[in-house]
C-alpha cells in the first residue's frame, strides 16, 4: 500500500463528525448538519438551490436531482450523474457517482476493475493484487426505496455535500480510498404519492399528532412504486423498471459496500447489523464479519452524538430478494439501515418526544459517513475479501440442470432469462445428455456451480433452505406461549419450484456443449405449416396463453378445448387453441407468425378439422374464448401490493387491460358490461361492500359473471352470510386432550379438570382460533384434470401458502376442488411450516370452482399472483380469469 494511502486511512481513523444535537430536538433551520465543519464555498448549500436547508422540508424527487445537478456544475471533475431507468410515470432514477479528481477520471477503468476482480478466470491472484493496491472501494449508497421512507433522500443531498466540500484532511483520504455512488430516490413515484397526500394535509405548522392528516397516509399509501409493488422485495424477480435498471448497476458497477437507508415506525430508533437471526447459510463470513466492522464505527459514531440505535433484534438476513439481500450474493457487504420515521416534518412519540424530520435526516447522514469511513479504512480486507469471494464461487461443485416441462417449455426459457439477469451464467444444451442417471432433452438448462457467482445460483436455485435449528427451536418455544414467531418474510422462494420447472442438482457438471443463455425471457418460434388450408393449433402453456391474451386484442376468434384429442396422429392436451382462417382476417397466417415468434408459442397450422380421438371442433367442449372485460377491484380494504401483483400479471405479463373500481363502487355499480370481477387479497370486504353490496355481486354472478376471490378474499366467498361458496374457513384443530367447550359470556361457568399443560396452553388460547399464522411457504397441490380450469395446466402446482386461512373442501354438488393440496407428509415442497399447520391443511383446497347460476365463482386461497413472481401459476390464473367467462351464459 502506497504511503499516501497509508496516510490517508490513518486521518480516515482519527476523524470525527461533530454532530450536536439533542435527543429530540434537530439543529434549529439553517444550522448546519455539522456544526463546526469548514466547507468550500463554492459547493452550493441545499439552501442556495432549493431554498430551505436539509431536513427544513422533504425534497422532491425533482428537486433532488436538481441539487445533485448543481452539485456536478460545481464539482465537474468529482461528479458523475447517471439515469438507471425510468419510472411508469417518466420519473428518472439516477444514481450520482461521488470521488476524487483522479478517480472521476479513471471511472470506467475502475468499473471495469471492479468487474476484474469479480471473475478470477480472467483475473489472477497477483492482477487481483495489483488491482487492489491501486482500486477505490465503491461504495454503493441507495435511499428510499420505499416512497413514504423520506430522511434517506435528503440525507444523500447532505452526505454528498459533505463530500465535496469539507476542508477535512481525513474526508479527502476517504476520496483516495473510496468511490461513492449515490442512489438518492430509488421510488421517485412513491415518493410523489406521499408528498403529494402530506402537503394536502398540511397546515401552518408541522403537526406532530399521530392522527394529523399530514402523516396520515391515505390508500396505496407512498410504500410502493406506480405498479404497487414492493421494490425491495423485487430483486430477484426484477418485475419492476426501478428495480431492473438498479440491478443491472450493480452488476456493471461490481460495488464492495452496498447500503439500503429505510425508515421504520415512529417509535423505533435506528437500526444497522448485524442483523437478527435467522441468517440466511449462504452467506458468506466474510461478508458477516465486514457487516459487524463497519457496524461497529457506526456504533461508535452513534455514541459520540448521543444517538440512540439497536441492531440483532429484528431485520433477519433469510430471504434473498431485498435490497441488502440480492447483492450480498454478488459479492457486496450489503446492509438494511432504518430510521425511527416522522413520516412528516415532526411527530410526537407515545413518550411525549418529538421526533423531528431533520433528526432524522442527520441519523442517516451520519450513518452513511460512517460506513464511508469504515470502507475507506477496510480497504484492502474488503477488496481482498471480495475477490476471495468469487474465487470460492469457482470451487463449487456440480450443476443444476432445469428441464423444460412438457406441458409448458417456455417457463423453463423465463427461468433461465431471469437467471441471467442474476448475474448467474447459464447454458443451454445443444443436444441431449445424460447427468444425474437421467437422460435430458437438448434445449434443457444446465448451471454449472463452478462458477464466479455460485452462491447466487445456489440461493436461488435451492429448493429448500432450512430455517436454523436454534432459531426455530425459539420460535416454537414462544408459539407454545401464545407470542407470536418472530420470522420477518417469506422462508421459501425456489425459483424452479415457483416456475413449476423440473429442477435437478448433479454431483458434476454435464458433459454437453451448450449456447450461452442471455436475459431474455422467450426463445421465439416459427410456424409449422403456415399455409394450412384450414387453421392453427397453439399448444397450451404459458406461451400459448400469452398468444392467447395477444390475438384477443387483436379481434382474432378462436376457440379452446376442454379436453385433450387427436389429430393427424398427434395427441393435444386440454388446453389447446383452435384458430380456423374462416371468420378471420385474411392476415391470420402473417399474424400467427407474428405471435409465435414474440410469445415462443408453438403454433401448427393443420389442413382440416378431423379429429380421430376426443371432442371435435365443433363440440360444445370446444369454448369460444372471447376478449373479457376485467373489474379489479381497488382501494380500501384491499392490500395493496396485492391490487398491484395481480394487475402486473394482467397488464405487464399477459399485456391485457384492466378497470380498476374503488372496492365501495363495486356495490352499487353497474356491472353489467364486465364478465370477470377479480377481488385481491384483502381483509374485510364484507365491511365494505355491506350486505346490499354483497347481494349485489352475488346477484352479478348469478346473471352470468365470473367472480374470482384471491387469498384472503376467499373470506368473503366462503362466508356463509354471502351465499355463495359452500366451503368454510377452519378454526385451529384443537389437542385431544382439550375437551373444554365452557361458555365465556356468564358469570359464572362449569368447573374444569384440567390434565396436561398442553390442554392449558389450548384453553388460554381459545376455542376459535386459527391456525398459527405461516409466514410464506411452498405446498403442492394436485391439479383435477377433467376441469376446464385446469386446461394446460401442470399435474401439480406449487403454492405460496401464508397466513393462516384453511377452508373445508367443497362437497359434490357444491362444486370443484380444482386444486387440492397433497398428504401431510408430501405437502411441503419448501419453507417452514408449522407440524400442526401441515395436519390440517393435508387435502385442503387451493382452488375452488363452482357455477352460480349463469356465472361462475372461483377462490384462490393461496394468491397466485403474489408479488408477480408465481410463474407456475400463471395459466391456471389465465384460464379463471379468460376461460371462466366462456363457460358462463350471461343474460347481458
Amino acid at each position: 500500500m502506497s504511503s499516501a494511502r497509508s496516510r490517508s486511512i490513518l486521518l480516515s481513523a482519527l476523524a470525527l463528525i461533530a454532530v450536536a444535537a439533542s435527543p429530540t430536538l434537530a439543529q434549529s433551520p439553517g444550522s448546519s448538519l455539522i456544526p463546526g465543519a469548514d466547507y468550500d464555498a463554492t459547493v452550493p448549500t441545499v439552501t442556495a438551490v432549493l431554498g430551505y436547508d436539509s431536513g427544513e422540508r422533504i425534497s422532491r424527487s425533482a428537486d433532488v436531482l436538481r441539487y445533485f445537478e448543481a452539485l456536478k456544475a460545481a464539482a465537474p471533475d468529482r461528479v458523475v450523474i447517471g439515469e438507471q431507468a425510468r419510472t411508469h410515470e417518466g420519473r428518472p432514477v439516477f444514481w450520482a457517482a461521488v470521488g476524487s479528481a483522479a478517480n472521476i477520471a479513471r471511472l470506467d477503468q475502475i468499473k471495469a476493475n471492479s468487474r476484474a476482480l469479480a471473475d478470477p478466470r480472467s483475473t489472477s491472484a497477483a492482477d487481483a493484487a495489483r488491482i487492489i493496491a491501486d482500486q477505490p472501494v465503491i461504495v454503493w449508497l441507495a435511499y428510499s426505496v420505499h416512497g413514504n421512507e423520506i430522511s434517506p433522500a435528503d440525507a444523500a443531498m447532505a452526505a454528498a455535500r459533505h463530500l465535496l466540500a469539507s476542508r477535512d484532511p481525513a474526508v479527502q483520504g476517504w476520496l483516495a480510498n473510496t468511490l461513492v455512488v449515490f442512489v438518492p430516490t430509488q421510488n421517485p413515484d412513491g415518493r410523489e404519492r406521499f408528498l403529494n397526500g402530506n402537503a394536502a394535509g398540511f397546515g401552518t405548522v408541522a403537526n406532530p399528532d399521530p392522527l394529523s392528516a399530514e402523516r396520515d397516509e391515505p390508500w396505496p399509501s407512498g410504500r410502493f412504486n406506480h405498479d404497487m409493488f414492493d421494490l425491495n422485495r423485487d430483486w430477484f424477480i426484477q418485475t419492476q423498471p426501478e428495480t431492473r435498471g438498479h440491478a443491472a448497476q450493480v452488476r456493471d458497477w461490481r460495488p464492495q459496500v452496498l447500503v439500503d437507508a429505510h425508515e421504520m415506525g415512529t417509535e423505533d430508533s435506528f437500526f444497522f447489523p448485524p442483523e437478527a437471526q435467522p441468517l440466511n447459510p449462504l452467506i458468506a463470513p466474510s461478508t458477516l464479519e465486514s457487516r459487524e466492522i463497519i457496524g461497529r464505527n457506526t456504533a461508535r459514531r452513534f455514541d459520540q452524538q448521543g444517538i440512540p440505535y439497536f441492531n440483532r433484534q429484528v431485520f433477519d438476513a433469510f430471504y434473498p430478494g431485498y435490497g441488502d439481500g440480492w447483492p450480498g450474493y454478488l459479492g457486496a457487504v450489503s446492509m438494511t439501515y432504518e430510521q425511527g420515521s416522522a413520516r412528516g416534518l415532526a411527530a410526537r412519540r407515545s413518550s411525549g418526544e418529538i421526533l423531528t424530520y431533520r433528526e432524522t435526516v442527520r441519523n442517516h447522514m451520519v450513518a452513511s459517513l460512517s460506513t464511508i469511513e469504515a470502507s475507506s479504512a477496510n480497504h484492502d480486507r474488503l477488496l481482498n475479501a471480495f475477490y476471495a469471494f468469487h474465487v470460492e464461487g469457482m470451487r463449487g461443485r456440480g450443476a443444476y440442470v432445469l428441464t423444460p416441462p412438457t406441458y409448458d417449455p417456455m417457463a423453463a426459457d423465463r427461468l433461465a432469462g431471469l437467471l441471467v439477469s442474476s448475474g448467474i451464467e447459464v447454458g443451454r444444451a445443444d443436444a441431449g445428455f445424460t447427468a444425474c442417471g437421467k437422460s435430458y432433452p437438448a434445449g434443457s438448462y444446465v448451471v454449472n456451480l463452478s462458477q464466479p457467482n455460485s452462491r447466487m445460483a445456489e440461493v436461488l436455485l435451492t429448493r429448500d433452505i432450512p430455517v436454523p435449528a436454534d432459531f426455530l427451536a425459539e420460535q416454537e418455544r414462544r408459539r407454545a406461549r401464545g407470542l407470536g414467531d418472530e420470522i420477518y418474510d417469506v422462508t421459501a422462494w425456489s425459483l424452479p419450484l415457483m416456475f413449476n420447472v423440473p429442477s435437478d442438482k448433479c454431483a458434476s457438471a454435464p458433459a454437453v456443449a451448450v449456447t450461452v443463455a442471455t436475459e431474455d425471457q422467450v426463445i421465439p418460434r416459427g410456424v409449422d405449416n403456415p399455409d394450412a388450408a384450414y387453421g392453427f393449433l397453439v399448444a397450451p402453456g404459458l406461451a400459448g396463453t400469452g398468444l392467447m391474451v395477444e390475438a384477443l386484442k387483436d379481434g382474432v376468434t378462436l376457440r379452446s378445448l376442454d379436453k385433450p384429442f387427436t389429430h393427424a396422429g398427434r395427441r393435444w392436451p386440454a388446453g389447446t387453441l383452435v384458430i380456423p382462417r374462416a371468420g378471420n382476417p385474411a392476415d391470420l397466417p402473417q399474424l400467427m407468425g407474428e405471435l409465435a415468434m414474440s410469445w415462443g408459442a408453438e403454433v401448427v397450422g393443420i389442413d382440416d378439422s378431423w379429429v380421430s380421438d376426443g371432442p371435435g371442433f365443433g363440440s360444445a367442449d370446444a369454448v369460444a374464448i372471447r376478449a373479457p372485460r376485467i373489474a379489479l377491484a381497488w382501494d380500501d380494504p384491499t392490500d395493496p401490493s396485492a391490487v398491484g401483483a395481480t394487475r402486473y400479471v394482467l397488464e405487464r405479463s399477459l399485456g391485457y387491460p384492466v378497470t380498476v373500481v374503488r372496492t365501495s363502487n363495486l356495490a352499487s355499480a353497474d356491472l353489467a358490461h364486465f364478465q370477470v370481477v377479480i377481488l385481491p387479497d384483502g381483509r374485510d370486504y364484507a365491511g365494505t361492500l355491506g350486505e346490499g353490496g354483497v347481494a349485489h355481486l352475488r346477484e352479478w354472478v348469478e346473471q352470468g359473471g365470473t367472480l374470482i376471490g384471491l387469498g384472503s378474499a376467499t373470506r368473503l366467498l366462503t362466508a356463509p352470510e354471502s351465499k355463495m361458496l359452500a366451503a368454510r374457513r377452519e378454526t385451529a384443530v384443537a389437542p385431544d386432550d382439550d375437551k373444554s367447550d365452557a361458555p365465556s359470556d356468564k358469570p359464572r361457568v362449569p368447573g374444569t379438570a384440567i390434565a396436561s399443560s398442553a390442554a392449558y396452553d389450548s384453553l388460554i388460547h381459545g376455542g376459535e382460533r386459527g391456525p398459527d399464522s405461516v409466514a410464506g411457504v411452498l405446498a403442492t397441490a394436485e391439479v383435477d384434470p377433467e376441469h376446464w380450469l385446469s386446461a394446460g395446466v401442470a399435474p401439480t402446482l406449487n403454492f405460496l401458502v401464508r397466513g393462516a386461512d384453511i377452508y373445508t373442501p367443497l362437497k359434490r354438488g357444491e362444486g370443484t376442488n380444482v386444486a387440492r393440496f397433497t398428504s401431510a407428509d408430501t405437502l411441503l415442497a419448501s419453507g417452514q411450516l408449522w407440524a400442526e399447520n401441515r395436519r390440517q391443511l393435508a387435502f385442503k383446497p387451493a382452488v375452488m370452482a363452482a357455477p352460480q347460476g349463469e356465472g361462475w365463482l372461483i377462490a384462490f386461497p393461496s394468491d397466485p399472483t403474489f408479488r408477480g413472481y408465481m410463474d407456475g401459476l400463471e395459466v391456471i390464473f389465465a384460464n379463471a380469469v379468460f376461460r371462466g367467462p366462456a363457460h358462463s351464459s350471461p343474460a347481458w
